[in-house]
């Protein structure tokens, strides 16, 4: 059995997932950022994201975005609750910008889980706060820090290769294992 220190925790696996997104982005020439929307029962994938807006020539095709409009599809409603109320989760790998924040919060998401924070943009109090802004009519629970660092180095990698740079850590986390 393992112990209580090595065992994963349920929003680390969820956030391997959004990672194994970010990566599928990254493959694909996008600045590798995955996202996941988790239904209120801890284990349905309603949606699944990541950064398209250089494939799809649409600024707005951040990976939470992408997420959340395929779980409003799954569940019929712009508003990301089920039928007897209960919010979704948003797993995310960087803390979204103020476009993706605002959307979070008309879907009426639940929790919001990102790795990352980011000092050039983050609306969740990096840089904005849109995120739980107190004239705003929602609030999301809001949970940081989850694989922060492979998720951060991720991103530092993406940048230094696209500068024409090495990367100070080629594999910091093997999507493949979100999968399994």
């Amino acid at each position: 059995m393992e112990s209580y220190e090595q065992a994963e925790s349920h929003d680390e696996r969820m956030m391997r997932l959004a990672i194994a997104e970010a990566r599928a982005a990254e493959v694909a020439g996008e600045v590798p950022v995955g996202a996941i929307v988790l239904a209120p029962d801890g284990e349905t994938i309603l949606g699944r994201g990541q950064n398209r807006v250089l494939r799809d020539n649409d600024p707005t095709a951040h990976a939470e975005i992408v997420a959340m409009r395929e779980a409003g599809k799954a569940l019929a409603n712009y508003r990301l609750l089920t039928q007897e109320g209960k919010g979704c989760t948003l797993y995310v790998t960087l803390e979204p910008c103020a476009m993706c924040a605002s959307a979070i919060l008309h879907a009426r998401i639940a929790n919001l889980v990102y790795a990352a924070d980011d000092p050039k943009a983050g609306a969740c109090g990096s840089v904005l706060t849109v995120m739980n802004h107190p004239q705003l009519n929602h609030r999301a629970e809001v949970c940081t820090g989850v694989l922060a660092e492979e998720c951060s180095r991720m991103l530092s990698n993406f940048f230094l290769v696209r500068r024409g740079k090495k990367a100070v850590d080629p594999d910091p986390l093997d999507a493949e294992d979100a999968l399994s």
